[in-house]
Formats: structure tokens, C-alpha cells, sequence
């Protein structure tokens, strides 16, 4: 999957509905304090990436900021008081729980897994997996029960 369209994946589990001009770069030197060391603070041995800023469906502002924690991707979703909505972290399907690997392996045997990512907003995980299933791509998302909760086009 693309950054694009993990970025893309990120912001609709976060509840954002941005328009194109909404979301922008954000330089990682203008990324309110609150913000950095409420990251910093969840992942003590981050290596900053890059940020975006943007505001949500209610108008409420927030600041998506792009870690490596040991060489593994992270995005960190916060309102810009500090308070962290939502962390999705990149990972291997050997990291899901057994239950996930379990009802992927059953929904969609022999797909090719291209990424897979866990998204934390409040409560339980849930995962994104990105595959190749029968000559199309495709986003499915479970619970961490193993739930099948959704599936939706991924087009490059």
C-alpha cells in the first residue's frame, strides 16, 4: 500500500473529513509543544517523520504527526492540546492476534498480505489489512476478536 493510501486509511479511522485544502504539511519545528510531548512522552524513542495539521468534520483542529519507533512506522493522531486520538502503527500479520490472522485466513485464503496496520482510537485495536484477493486489492478491517467489520476498494 502507498503512503497515500495509508495516509488516506489513517484519516478515515480518525473520523477526519478533510477536503483537499484542509490537510496540510505542517513543519515539524511549528508542531505545538503540547503535541510533541504528548508523542514523545507515548513513544519515548521516536524519531520524528513529518506532521500535517487539519480539522475534523466538526471543525476541530488537529495535527497528524509521522514517527519511526525502531524502523517501525507509526502516525500519531492529536488534538493540538497534546491529547492523542488516534495511533496507527504498521505491522506484520505475525503481530495481530491469532483471532485476526485466523478470520483473514478464512475470508481470504491465499491473499497476498501487502501491509498491515494497527489503529488504537480509544478502546480495542482494530486492523487494517491491505491484500491482493482474487486479482483485486482491497482494505479489510477486523476487530481484535476477529470480527469482520468492513472491506473497501484500494486502487493505487
Amino acid at each position: 500500500m502507498s503512503r497515500v493510501v495509508a495516509c488516506i486509511v489513517l484519516l478515515a479511522v480518525a473520523g477526519a473529513a478533510i477536503g483537499a485544502d484542509d490537510y496540510q504539511p505542517l513543519p515539524l519545528n511549528q508542531v505545538p509543544k503540547a503535541v510533541r510531548d504528548a508523542v514523545m512522552k507515548r513513544f519515548p524513542e521516536a524519531k520524528p517523520q513529518e506532521a500535517h495539521q487539519g480539522t475534523d468534520e466538526n471543525k476541530k483542529p488537529f495535527v497528524d504527526v509521522h514517527i519511526l519507533v525502531k524502523n517501525q512506522k507509526v502516525w500519531v493522531t492529536c488534538e493540538v492540546d497534546g491529547a492523542i486520538r488516534t495511533v496507527d502503527r504498521e505491522i506484520t500479520l505475525a503481530e495481530v492476534p491469532k483471532a485476526v490472522a485466523a478470520a483473514v485466513q478464512k475470508r481470504y485464503p491465499k491473499a497476498a498480505v501487502r501491509l498491515v496496520n494497527e489503529i488504537t482510537e480509544g478502546g480495542s485495536p482494530t486492523y487494517d489489512i491491505a491484500l491482493t484477493f482474487n486479482k483485486k486489492n482491497v482494505v479489510a478491517t477486523f476487530s481484535s476478536a476477529g470480527e469482520f467489520l468492513e472491506e473497501v476498494d484500494d486502487e493505487p
